[in-house]
Parts: structure tokens; sequence; C-alpha cells
């Protein structure tokens, strides 16, 4: 069985997250998905509208998805993949993670896990970010 890995905030669920776990799902047979933590999520300017339990639960009833967690609040996300064990870990285009720093983090863990990148989805409103615009410009 080939684990998968993806993470991210999962604010407001769009298109864009789909296509992200989808493919990401497509990599292997079993996709565990990491939601960040408040915790984490503020720390990186994230302005939440949905609560760590209620992304994470949000997250778990999309189909592709076999497990979610929520990321440790230690900023420390190699204990989270420590506790996985992922063969692979996707990444979004847009994620700013250095790939090869994760790989060399995980052989010091004695994990084999490889990193992958996944497309963009082209479709509109692709983020959180654009939603929240529009959703604002309309009031």
């Amino acid at each position: 069985m080939i684990k998968v890995m993806a993470s991210g905030v999962f604010d407001i669920l769009h298109l864009g997250h789909v296509h992200y776990l989808n493919e990401s799902k497509s990599f292997g047979d079993y996709l565990v998905v990491v939601v960040a933590s408040d915790y984490t999520a503020k720390k990186h300017g994230k302005a939440l509208i949905f609560n760590e339990v209620e992304r994470a639960a949000l997250v778990s009833e999309l189909k592709m998805v076999n497990e979610v967690m929520i990321g440790h609040s230690n900023d420390n996300i190699f204990q989270t993949v420590n506790e996985i064990k992922p063969d692979i870990i996707t990444l979004g285009y847009d994620q700013k993670f250095d790939d090869a720093y994760i790989e060399n983090e995980c052989k010091k863990l004695g994990l084999n896990t490889k990193i992958k990148r996944t497309k963009p989805y082209n479709g509109n409103f692709n983020s959180s970010s654009k939603i929240r615009e529009k959703i604002l410009k309309s009031m």
C-alpha cells in the first residue's frame, strides 16, 4: 500500500482543493490529509473562518480522503510526518516548501519519502483568498 500525505489550511473548501486532493490520491492507495492547526495557520497570516476541528470535519467528508488529522502546533512538521510515515508527500504547485529539504529531513527519520508537486487547477476561484475577495466585493 502506498500512503500519500497532503496538507493545507482548507479554510474555504473549493475546486482547487478538490483538484489537489484528487491528484494527491492518484499517486497512491491511501490518502492522509493534514489540516493545519489554528496556531500554525494564524502564525502564517491566515484569517480563519473555520476552526481546525471544523476544517478537519469538512475535509473528512471528501470521498478521496481516507484519513484526516490536525497538524501539531509545535512548528515541527516532521513530528507529523514521522507519525504518518508517508511514502509520498504531495505539495500544491503554490505551496512554499523546499522539496529537497523535506526529502532530506525525512531521510534523517529513516523514511524514504518522495515529494510530488501537483499541477495547478485552472478554474475560477482556485484559492480561498480569491473567494474572500469576491465575497467582499459583492457586499
